[in-house]
């Protein structure tokens, strides 16, 4: 450890807690940050440079100086802060399985994630170490983002080549996390012009990350295993022991941007970006508790497993991007064209899932224990063209108008060992009938899924300044999309060899209706009714001798039914203001929202260990949101963000949901709130800093087990504080992240291994981190 976790935790925390308690006593030394007013905030969620204040979306926004005071580098970071957004692990594995929810509209695909003009998938993680500003839009993005953007779209806006200077800047942090070690990141940037019309911007990181779980190796009171008096290393052929942080967590990765203009009206930008993330373990809790909920503690850091199994995997993706604009007297005409590439492997123990269910459920005897990790991978690849025209009008009117393909390659692998030869005996007597062939060594099961999407869009949005103050927008688009899936299912659990092939197409159009109105230069309001949807699929098979077939039916659904799902479909009404006081000194935003969801596209475990995904039920969603920044003096920043959701079930399915069962993954209250100040020295020209940030979460469901019996988690609060010092080039900061060290649960994990065997994993927040960071521009 790098502190002793007593000094470490209590003087850091008195010093922080003490300045901050006191900003007035500081208020004489104001002269340094002269904030006058609150920075104001361009954004292109319309894909054209606006005012945030004057754009008829509810959007949250943060600026690339308040990611880096922040200290936000993941998505977790800054996640927590934004008003009516959630997120959880609702998909297989843990490097490619969070999902978003924004105002209620949970469950995958349901939330648009864009770097720059290029969507990619949701569960991707860049680090935001050199980015512009990141854009959080709320409500369906139907007409100009189209699918999945069902209850909204974050967009990374990065950081572009400068033609005028030669410049660059390094980053760097060590931290000590309780119950792990250290951690460091480091990170650079730099800018070169090439010449008076272009430029050339190169970004590298690297970050680690040390575990903070403990794996316990020996017999287990695992649900249904069967320990015989006295059995010790015979059971697990491995011997009892314990590895301590099993989870450490590596990511690095590069960029290169390239911004050519050869001439007045044309303009060439280029990127890729390249990261990588190795996971040594899985960072997950277990809970062991019943169904109604969950037990994790700040003590809860052991896994307690059969056998000394190694689980993690690694992330490795691409994405390459090329914008052409071309200007006119007119408008912009632009091209934007991308290419993503994914590749993920990760293994997870399911010796519990092997020795209970298939092993113990399938031949009707005592469970016996068996060594066996599964081993997932995915492949995916994506190519993106969108051709658009942004108006730039004399007149009332205004026109965004284009045409967007996309198609993308989806592969994914279940590949767990044979049974491991040596079991021989101990299952073969259990078996009811041992003539059916079953045999040591014989494959347990495998499945391979390759999935082609083919996605087109048309669309377009028409402007017309009614008045001087008001102003309507009418949006259309056109979509038609194509799903093909060639399936493949071996291995006894699957009940022999099976192919099958299935296809799912629809097309249909999206539409939105928009009213705004400046009723001075410092109010502005704006109604809205929008369209949006999430595009259908394919289901993976479900294994006739683990007994999935007689479940599904009893939850009402035909085989037919089990294969494929249609688009479900959102209907939102909106009204909002935004306005701002006190010569710009006071900004207060706020919105409201009525959802109805239809069909809705939700995933069904069984107790098999599968899960299909069906439609099913309707749902509404009605909240509001609020955002508040003030700058009182010129030296300090207030900011406070509330959220409110109530989203419940408008009616039943036998087994699976009731009318007014509240949806999954959604908190009804989400809060943050930020206190920033900054002086100077007085005796230097560098200034002292101190920033404190507040997330509130309320409780939510995680996981729908039956309608009588939800599993909950429980609402959290997250404390980051911040001090440091700062002038033009340098910056150095303590921080603590975690500060009051809460146990915030995030989601419980949906795996095979795990769930099956009547044991969750819960995805959680690391525990209290404290650290040294230093910046340097050049």
């Amino acid at each position: 450890m790098i502190f002793s976790k007593k000094d470490s935790v209590i003087f850091p925390a008195v010093v922080a807690v003490g300045i901050l308690a006191t900003p007035d006593a500081f208020a004489e030394n104001n002269s340094s940050k002269a904030v006058s007013e609150v920075e104001e905030i361009l954004v292109t969620a319309n894909k054209r440079e606006e005012s945030i204040q004057t754009v008829g979306i509810s959007v949250s926004a943060l600026q690339a100086d308040e990611l880096e005071i922040r200290g936000a580098t993941e998505f977790a970071d800054y996640a927590v802060s934004i008003p009516n957004l959630s997120f959880g692990a609702t998909d297989d594995g843990v490097l490619a399985n969070r999902t978003i929810s924004i105002r209620g509209i949970q469950g995958i695909n349901t939330t648009s994630f864009y770097i720059d003009d290029i969507p990619l998938e949701e569960s991707i993680d860049p680090l935001v170490l050199d980015v512009e500003r990141i854009e959080v839009l709320r409500g369906p993005q139907g007409t100009l983002y189209g699918a999945r953007g069902l209850g909204g779209t974050i967009r990374v806006i990065t950081k572009k080549p400068d033609f005028e200077e030669m410049s660059s800047r390094i980053h760097a942090s060590i931290s000590s996390t309780e119950k792990g070690g250290a951690n460091y990141l480091v990170d650079g940037a730099v800018n070169i012009p090439l010449a008076n019309n272009a430029g050339l911007r190169l970004t590298g990181y690297y970050q680690y990350e040390e575990g903070v779980f403990d794996r316990v190796v020996g017999p287990s009171t695992a649900p249904g295993m069967v320990v015989p008096a006295g059995t010790t290393d015979a059971l697990t052929g491995s011997p009892a022991g314990s590895e301590d942080d099993v989870d450490d967590k590596t990511i690095y990765g590069l960029q290169a941007a390239l911004l050519v203009e050869p001439t007045d009206v044309l303009s060439l930008n280029g990127r890729v970006m390249h990261q990588k993330t190795e996971l040594d373990g899985f960072p997950l809790a277990d809970d062991v508790t019943d169904a109604s909920g969950f037990t994790l503690s700040g003590d809860d850091f052991t896994q307690e497993r059969l056998f000394d199994v190694d689980e993690g995997g690694e992330d490795e993706w691409t994405q390459v991007s090329f914008n052409i604009d071309y200007k006119t007297g007119f408008g912009t005409f632009t091209s934007s064209t991308g290419y993503f590439s994914r590749e993920t492997d990760e293994s997870e123990d399911s010796s519990e899932f092997i020795s209970f269910t298939l092993l113990g459920v399938i031949f009707e005897g005592p469970a016996a224990a068996v060594s066996s990790p599964i081993f997932q991978s995915l492949e995916f690849d994506t190519l993106v063209e969108e051709v658009r025209f942004v108006s730039d009008f004399d007149g009332p009117f205004q026109l965004t108008m284009g045409i967007f393909y996309q198609t993308t390659d989806d592969n994914e692998a279940f590949d767990p060992p044979n049974i491991a030869p040596g079991f021989g005996d101990a299952v073969i007597k259990t078996v009811r009938n041992p003539t059916e062939g079953f045999n040591p060594g014989d494959l347990i099961f495998r499945s391979s899924a390759e999935t082609e999407i083919e996605e087109l869009g048309i669309f377009g949005e028409l402007s017309y300044q009614l008045t001087e103050r008001l102003s309507a927008t009418l949006g259309i688009r056109y979509f038609d999309t194509e799903v093909e899936t060639d399936s493949l299912y071996d291995g006894f659990a699957a009940g022999g060899l099976t192919v099958r092939q299935t296809s799912q197409a629809e097309d249909g159009f999206n539409l939105k209706g928009l009213l705004e109105y400046e009723a001075n230069d410092n109010v502005f309001l704006y109604a809205s009714i929008a369209e949006g949807f999430r595009i259908g699929g394919a289901n993976r098979n479900l294994p006739a001798p683990l007994g999935c077939p007689a479940q599904y039916m009893a939850l009402g659904f035909t085989e037919e039914e089990t294969a494929t799902y249609n688009s479900d479909e959102l209907l939102t009404y909106e009204i909002g203001a935004k306005t701002t006081w006190n010569d710009g000194r006071a900004i207060l935003n706020a919105a409201a929202f009525y959802n109805d969801f239809d069909d809705i596209q939700q995933r069904i475990l069984l107790t098999c260990g599968f899960d299909f995904t069906a439609n099913f039920g309707t749902a509404r969603t009605v909240g509001a949101e609020v955002e508040v920044t003030l700058a009182p003096t010129d030296n300090l920043l207030l900011q406070a963000m509330l959220g409110y959701t109530d989203a419940e079930f408008t009616d039943s399915e036998l087994g699976l949901v009731e009318d007014g069962d509240p949806l999954q993954q959604v908190p009804e209250l989400t809060a943050s709130a930020a206190i920033e100040y900054n002086a100077p020295l007085g005796f230097s020209d560098y200034n002292w800093f101190t920033r404190t940030d507040i997330a509130y979460v309320d409780k939510s469901i995680s996981t729908v087990v039956s309608s009588s019996a939800p599993r909950t988690r429980p609402s959290y609060t997250l404390v980051n504080t911040r001090i440091g010092l700062k002038n033009e080039q340098n910056e150095f900061t303590l921080f603590i992240d975690n500060l009051s060290d809460e146990d915030a649960i995030y989601s419980d994990n949906r795996t095979l291994a795990a769930e099956a065997a009547g044991r969750p994993r819960i995805v959680r927040n690391r525990p209290r981190t404290i650290g040294l960071e230093f910046r340097r521009e050049f």
